[in-house]
C-alpha cells in the first residue's frame, strides 16, 4: 500500500522537490526508491483461509467436510477466503489453486478473478474441483494461492476521474487497476487429500425411539419407531437392528440421500410375561440423545444448557428449538404462516415433535428441581424475534394438549412486567438484557434463551451477564433433563412391561441406603433409612427391604411422577453376628454387627481337661475376635 500511494505522489507532487537542495533530493528519492522496491506487506497467513467444505453460507460460515477423502466422481469443494484486502474502496485478489498427484503430476489448475469496487473486505470463493476417473488412489498435494493484485495508483486515478466521466460520458464505475501477479504479494495454504473408496464415518444421526406401547398383554406385538437423518450429502446406506433382552429380532436396511430424515418402523414379537430391555444398534452412525432441529444442509445438535441464578434458573438453547419447530432459521428462513403449518401438520413432523419432546422435558426438569406447583404462566420476552409471537403460543399448545401440562400463555411481556409470570422464553439471536431481571430471578423465575443463529453462540457472554447479576452457577448439562417426562436416552434402551392386564406402573428407583450403627449390642434397636424416587407414572408400589434375607420393612405406598421419599424403620437384632441390609432388586447393601452386652454372662461349657488360665489371654481372643469381624465386614462391603 505505501508503495503505491508513494508512487501517486511521485506522479502528482514531483515539482516542489525540484526546489530542494541537492543532497536532502537524494536522500528524499532515496527513501521513496526503497519504499517502492519493498515488498508490500498486505497480506498475511491468517488473512488467508482454505478448507475442504460441504456447505459454504457466508464468509467465513462454512462446514468443513468431515475427512479429507475422495473417490473417484466425487467434487472437491474448496473454500478460499480473505480479508484486509481493500485499499482507497477498492480491492483486487486472485485466488489459484494446483493439484499434484501421488507422482507429483499436475493435474488440476485454476484461478478465479475478484474485483471490488466499495468498501467490502471480506472476499470469498469455493473451487469445485473434479476428481476424474483417471486419477490414481493416494495422497494428492493441494496449494492454494491469494493474490493482491490491486494497483493503487491506477484504481485512485480511476475514481478521481469518474466525476468528469458521469458529467460527459454517463459512465460511474471506476475502473480497478491490476498489476501482474510476478509483481504482487500472495500468501499461500498447502492441503492435502486422498482419492481411495471409502465409507462417511458416522454418516447417520439416530434418535427419539419409541415404542407404540409400553405396557402390553402376554402374546402382542409391539412396533419399535426411531428417526434416522443423513447428516452429509453422500447417499448412503444404514441398518437399523432391534434388540430385546439382548438378542436381535428385527432389522432393516435402508439408503438415505443427502440430508433426507426418515422414519424407522421395526417389530417386537409377542413377549413372555415380566420386564424387558428393547434396544437399538446401528453401524457407521451416532446414537445422539440431544434430539436435533434439521434445517438441509444443517443439523443443530447442541445440548440444552442449565444454570441457577439467586432463586430461579436460565436455561440455554442453542438448538433453536421454539423458531426450529417450525423450519425457520438463518439458513432457511421460510415465512410464519409455513411454520405454523409445520406445527399443525397431521402425522410424524420430526422438528415439531423433537421440540415438543425438549420443551416439555424443560419445564417437568425446572419444576420438579425447584419444587414448584401449579399453572406455569409462560410469557415471551420482549425483543423476540417477531415471529415467535405467532410460533410460542402454538407450540404451547401442543405441549398442553400431549402432556396435560398446565401451561398458560400471557403473551408479550416487557422485562419489568413480570411479577406474575413464571416462565420468560426469549428468541433471538443476540443475548437478552439479564440485568433488568435480577427481581425476576430473586422470585424463582425462569428464563429460557432460544438462539435460532446456526454460526453464532453467544453462550460466554451470556454468562458474563448473569455472573454480574450476582448468585449465578455456571451452565451445565443435567442428565436428569433426558427423562423428565419423555425418556429420551436411546443408549440405555427402552423398558417394556408385558402384563396379564394393562396398568401403568410407576418405576421406583432406590438410593442412599444408610445404618444407624456400625456396631452395636443385642437388643439395641439400629435405624435403617433408603430414599426411594418415582420416574414414572402416579401410583402405588411395594416398598420391602432385608435383613440376612428376611422380610425387616414391607409398605404399599403411593408416589406420584418424580416425587422423593425418605423411608426409616427401626430394627432390633436379637443374636450376636453379622447382619447384612438389602434392597432386593437392587445392589443397595449395607453389613452392621451385633455383640453381647458388657457384663453379659454367656454359657461356659466344662473343661475336659483343666488348664492355666494365661495373663492376657482374654484380650488377645477379643482382639482377635474384633479383628475377624472387622475383616469379614470389609469383604462383605467390597462385595
Amino acid at each position: 500500500m505505501i508503495k503505491y500511494l508513494f508512487l501517486s505522489i511521485i506522479d502528482v507532487n514531483m515539482a516542489p522537490l525540484l526546489s530542494f537542495k541537492a543532497p536532502i533530493k537524494l536522500a528524499i528519492l532515496t527513501i521513496i526508491l526503497i519504499l517502492c522496491s519493498s515488498p508490500s506487506f498486505a497480506l498475511s497467513q491468517s488473512d488467508f483461509k482454505a478448507a475442504f467444505i460441504t456447505y459454504v453460507y457466508d464468509y467465513n460460515k462454512y462446514i468443513e467436510r468431515w475427512d479429507n477423502v475422495y473417490k473417484r466422481g466425487d467434487t472437491i469443494k474448496l473454500y478460499v477466503g480473505v480479508e484486509n484486502v481493500n485499499r482507497g474502496r477498492a480491492a483486487a485478489v486472485d485466488f489459484v489453486v494446483a493439484v499434484k498427484d501421488p507422482k507429483g503430476y499436475v493435474v488440476y489448475g485454476k484461478s478465479i478473478q475478484k474485483r471490488i469496487a466499495g468498501y467490502q473486505d471480506e472476499i470469498y470463493d469455493v473451487f469445485e474441483i473434479k476428481v476424474d476417473d483417471d486419477w490414481i488412489d493416494g495422497k494428492y498435494q493441494l496449494d492454494a494461492y491469494v493474490f493482491d493484485v490491486l494497483n493503487f495508483s491506477a484504481t485512485y486515478k480511476s475514481y478521481n476521474q469518474l466525476y468528469n466521466e458521469i458529467l460527459y460520458s454517463g459512465s460511474s464505475s471506476p475502473s480497478i487497476g491490476t498489476i501482474s501477479r510476478e509483481d504482487a504479494p500472495y500468501v499461500k495454504k498447502r492441503l492435502t487429500f486422498y482419492v481411495k473408496t471409502y465409507t462417511i464415518p458416522n454418516q447417520f444421526l439416530v434418535f427419539d425411539p419409541r415404542l407404540a406401547a409400553s405396557q402390553l398383554p402376554e402374546g402382542a406385538s409391539n412396533t419399535l419407531k426411531v428417526t434416522v437423518a443423513n447428516r452429509f450429502e453422500d447417499e448412503g446406506t444404514i441398518t437399523i437392528r432391534a434388540l430385546v433382552d439382548g438378542r436381535e429380532v428385527d432389522s432393516q436396511t435402508v439408503t438415505l440421500s443427502g440430508y433426507e430424515v426418515r422414519e424407522i418402523s421395526l417389530k417386537i414379537p409377542p413377549l413372555s410375561l415380566g420386564t424387558h430391555l428393547v434396544k437399538i444398534e446401528a453401524d457407521n452412525a451416532i446414537l445422539s440423545r440431544t434430539l436435533p432441529i434439521i434445517t438441509k444442509p444443517l443439523i443443530y445438535v447442541k445440548p440444552i444448557l442449565v444454570g441457577d441464578v439467586k432463586n430461579g434458573s436460565v436455561v440455554y438453547s442453542a438448538n433453536n428449538y421454539i423458531l426450529g419447530s417450525g423450519g425457520i432459521s438463518e439458513i432457511n428462513n421460510i415465512d410464519v404462516d409455513k411454520a405454523l403449518s409445520n406445527l399443525e401438520a397431521s402425522g410424524y413432523n420430526v422438528n415439531r415433535e423433537d421440540a415438543k419432546k425438549m420443551l416439555t422435558n424443560i419445564f417437568a426438569f425446572l419444576y420438579k428441581h425447584y419444587g414448584k406447583t401449579g399453572t406455569t404462566k409462560v410469557a415471551l420476552l420482549e425483543g423476540s424475534d417477531s415471529r415467535a409471537e405467532k410460533i410460542l403460543p402454538e407450540l404451547l399448545e401442543i405441549i398442553r394438549k400431549d402432556s396435560g401440562a398446565p401451561i398458560s400463555y400471557v403473551g408479550v411481556r416487557k422485562y419489568e412486567e413480570l411479577s406474575d409470570v413464571d416462565v420468560a422464553v426469549y428468541v433471538a439471536a443476540t443475548p437478552p438484557k439479564v440485568y433488568m431481571l435480577e427481581y425476576f430471578f430473586e422470585s424463582g423465575g425462569f428464563l429460557i434463551v432460544d438462539n435460532p443463529g446456526y454460526w453464532s453462540d453467544y453462550r460466554q457472554e451470556l454468562e458474563r451477564s448473569l455472573y454480574a447479576v450476582g448468585g449465578w452457577k455456571k451452565l451445565g448439562n443435567p442428565e436428569e433433563l433426558y427423562y423428565s417426562f419423555y425418556d429420551l436416552r436411546i443408549d440405555r434402551g427402552i423398558e417394556i412391561s408385558i402384563t396379564t392386564e394393562i396398568v401403568l406402573p410407576p418405576k421406583i428407583t432406590y438410593s442412599d441406603l444408610r445404618v444407624s450403627k456400625f456396631i452395636t449390642n443385642v437388643g439395641e434397636s439400629v435405624e435403617i433409612s433408603f430414599k426411594v424416587r418415582n420416574e414414572g407414572k402416579t401410583g402405588k408400589e411395594v416398598i420391602k427391604a432385608l435383613v440376612n434375607g428376611e422380610t425387616a420393612y414391607e409398605e404399599e405406598i403411593t408416589l406420584k411422577t418424580g416425587e422423593e421419599r425418605t423411608i426409616t424403620f427401626e430394627y432390633v437384632p436379637e443374636e450376636e453376628g453379622s447382619y447384612k441390609v438389602e434392597i432386593p432388586g437392587t445392589n443397595l447393601v449395607k453389613v452392621f454387627f451385633v455383640k453381647a452386652k458388657t457384663g453379659q454372662l454367656a454359657p461356659t461349657p466344662t473343661p475336659t481337661t483343666p488348664e492355666k488360665p494365661t495373663r492376657g489371654g482374654g484380650i488377645v481372643v477379643g482382639s482377635a475376635a474384633l479383628l475377624a469381624a472387622l475383616v469379614i465386614a470389609r469383604l462383605l462391603l467390597r462385595e
